[in-house]
Parts: C-alpha cells; sequence; structure tokens
C-alpha cells in the first residue's frame, strides 16, 4: 500500500479539482460508499447473477429498471456493461442481429452519425465490419438534422445521436433524426451516456429545456447511459437499455454446444465484477431522486459560474449546453487555446484540448471542482493575457488519447 501512495505521485489531484475529465467525484463520503459497496461484492461475479449469486440478479434488476422509468420506459430491458463504449457496441450488435434476422441485412451495412458522436461508433463498425458515416453539424454544435437524414440509405443498419455529445455538450435534435431513421425502419440509438443521469433530473426540475431524446421519442430504440459518469457510480458501469425485450435477444451470445454446457452473455464481457454492480446499486440508493436533483442543479449553478470566469477571460461557450459539460473557444482567433492550456498546466490545471473548429477546451465539472472554481478562473485570465502577451502557440493539440 506504501508503494501505491507512492505510485500516484506524479498523478493529477483531480480529488482537488484540478481535473477535467475522466472522473466523476463528489465527496468523501460518496467515495467511501462506493470503496465499501464494491469491496463488499469484491469476489463475486455477475456471470453467476442468477443460480450463484442471486442478490446481484436482483441488484441489476432494480438499477435496470429504475433506470429505464427514468429514461421513458415501461416496458423495455437492459443490461450493465462495462462503460458506453460497450453500451454501444451491444446496441449496434441488436440493431445488426435483428436485420439479419429478418434477412434484410445489405451487403454494404452502414451506420450513421453526426461528427461529435463518440468514437466508440467507430469502434463498434470496425468490429462488426461496417462502414461508418459521419454527418456535419450546424452552427450551433448539434446535429444539421437534415444533412443526417439525407444520409439515411438502404445501406444503413442504425444511426444515432447524442444527449449531449461529448466535445461540446450539446443536445442533438433526437425527435427530428429518430423519425427521419423510422421512416427508413432504421434502428436509432440515443448515446446518452453523459446525460442520461443529468437531463432529466434537470428537466424535471424546470432548470433546462432540452427535445425528448430517450425513450419518449417513439423512434429511438436503444439508449445507452453511464452509471459511472453523472450516476456517480464506480468506474467501470454503464448501461445498453432496449425499447423492446426482443432486442436484448437479439444482442446476447447464445452457444448452447460448448463441452462446458451452455454458454449464455448479455454483453461483450463474459466475467463481469459484481462490485461494480453492487455500488452502482447502492449510489442509485444513496442519492436518490432528492439527491441527484440537488446535485446536478448544483452543477448547472456551478458551469455557469465556470462560463462566466470563461468569458471574462476572453473565451466564448460553444453552442448552448444545458449541463456541466461544455467547450470554449477564444473571442480572438488569433489566441490559441493550447497554449493556454499549457500555462494552466503550469499552475496543476489539467485540461483536454479539442481539436475542433474552432479549437477549444473541454470542461468537465463535478461537485469536486465547487472549491476550485474562483482559483481557476483567476489563472485562466492570468494564462489568457500571457498568451495574448506573448503571441504563444503550442505544440500540444489533444490530450488523454494515448
Amino acid at each position: 500500500m506504501e508503494a501505491l501512495a507512492a505510485a500516484r505521485t506524479d498523478d493529477v489531484r483531480h480529488d482537488e479539482g484540478r481535473l477535467f475529465a475522466l472522473v466523476y467525484g463528489v465527496n468523501d463520503e460518496h467515495a467511501r460508499l462506493l470503496a465499501d459497496a464494491y469491496g463488499a461484492y469484491l469476489a463475486t461475479n455477475a456471470l453467476g447473477a442468477g443460480a450463484v449469486f442471486p442478490s446481484l440478479a436482483r441488484l441489476e434488476a432494480d438499477v435496470v429498471g429504475d433506470s429505464l422509468g427514468l429514461l421513458g420506459s415501461t416496458d423495455g430491458a437492459g443490461s450493465f456493461t462495462s462503460g458506453g463504449t460497450e453500451s454501444i457496441i451491444m446496441a449496434l450488435r441488436a440493431a445488426k442481429e435483428t436485420r439479419r434476422a429478418a434477412g434484410t441485412y445489405p451487403a454494404d451495412p452502414e451506420v450513421v452519425v453526426p461528427t461529435s458522436a463518440h468514437p466508440a461508433f467507430e469502434k463498434a463498425c470496425e468490429l462488426m465490419e461496417m462502414r461508418c458515416v459521419r454527418t456535419p453539424l450546424a452552427a450551433d454544435y448539434t446535429a444539421d438534422t437534415a444533412a443526417f437524414a439525407a444520409a439515411l440509405s438502404e445501406r444503413t443498419v442504425a444511426a444515432a445521436g447524442s444527449a449531449p455529445c461529448y466535445p461540446f455538450g450539446t443536445v442533438d435534435d433526437i425527435p427530428a433524426m429518430a423519425a427521419a431513421a423510422a421512416a427508413r425502419d432504421v434502428h436509432f440509438h440515443t448515446d446518452a451516456c453523459v446525460g442520461g443521469f443529468a437531463l432529466p433530473w434537470l428537466v424535471a426540475a424546470g432548470r433546462v429545456r432540452v427535445p425528448d431524446f430517450d425513450f419518449r421519442v417513439p423512434g429511438v430504440r436503444s439508449v445507452s447511459a453511464d452509471l459511472h459518469k453523472y450516476g456517480f457510480a464506480a468506474r467501470g458501469t454503464s448501461l445498453v437499455l432496449y425499447r423492446e425485450r426482443a432486442l436484448k435477444r437479439a444482442a446476447t451470445f447464445r452457444l448452447g454446444t460448448w463441452t462446458g454446457g451452455p454458454y449464455v452473455t448479455p454483453t461483450l464481457a463474459g466475467s463481469r465484477p459484481g462490485g461494480a454492480i453492487a455500488a452502482a446499486w447502492a449510489a442509485t440508493r444513496y442519492f436518490g431522486r432528492e439527491g441527484y436533483t440537488a446535485l446536478h442543479m448544483a452543477l448547472r449553478d456551478l458551469a455557469d459560474r465556470y462560463a462566466g470566469g470563461a468569458r471574462a477571460a476572453g473565451f466564448r461557450v460553444l453552442g448552448d449546453p444545458p449541463m456541466s459539460v461544455f467547450a470554449i473557444a477564444p473571442v480572438d482567433p488569433a489566441m490559441d487555446p493550447n497554449a493556454v492550456a499549457d500555462r494552466m498546466l503550469e499552475r496543476g490545471w489539467a485540461l483536454l484540448r479539442q481539436p475542433t473548429d474552432p479549437p477549444s477546451i473541454h470542461l468537465l465539472l463535478t461537485p469536486r471542482h465547487t472549491a476550485a472554481c474562483e482559483r481557476f478562473c483567476q489563472d485562466l485570465a492570468w494564462a489568457a493575457a500571457a498568451v495574448r502577451a506573448s503571441g504563444a502557440r503550442s505544440a500540444t493539440t489533444s490530450d488523454y488519447t494515448r
């Protein structure tokens, strides 16, 4: 344990709000809850949920059922996965296998998504030998719905939009996109990995207004939502949710001829850590409706404070992001945001650089960033002024991609 503590010496101090990506923390009590719940089920394996570990089956069913209800479903199905990437892969597998079973799978299959959609769609297409077609964005950094609809064809197996997309935190017009997909009987997936456990609480509280994006939209056939993001569960927990149980059956892998006996898995993984399921169950019970609403209302207010500090430093927010994920770009196009990020790193702030148009800095906020807000805004103003005065340029354009 001493060696592990020493190994963390050079890590970014995320518990002090110095990191604006990758980690979703609340406070020390919350961290202990996740560790304790995970530890209680550390040795369990969800491959044996049901017959061997019936408690895991109950915990998973509780969280899946509650999440379906939160996202507008009364009769759907779903599974825990290791993260948003696996959830997206499983949703596209359900679409593919449904078409194969119907005998309508095209020879040159495609998946249509906006430019801002997560790279997991590319990964899924590469794994399943489909082509990922990217469509342009509108001026407000949401999907250009006309371009999206025009890209759909007889080759399209699935299509998707984001609620919100990760780069800009903007929510695509899911009703329009899902309707275009439904007109061609194309499986439409909503990637709500970022917003699935944030936007519903904000909308219900009247804090934000966004287009419907979940199963309330008739054409949406599957949704991915990450518990380990704004559900504040332990890392390694996402959900893939299906409008119909038949879609989950289509995505499930079955082998009845193995010498070890029948082998059935609803996700890519065989073994799945029971601790992750237990910690997710504990987090959802710990916060509940009131806790999640209070958390996300406070985060929305915190986003306004950070955005205000960014504007005062000479930045603008791209688009109209409704929650606590957004991107900022210099008002002066001559100022290099990557050089600003360099200067911020000198003072211990780790910022995600985005090679977008225009180049931007990405901010993802959690409760851990509350106490750091004033100092961050001061340092951002200092860094921007220093870059503006020197005209510095940076050789680094992106991070966290290694």
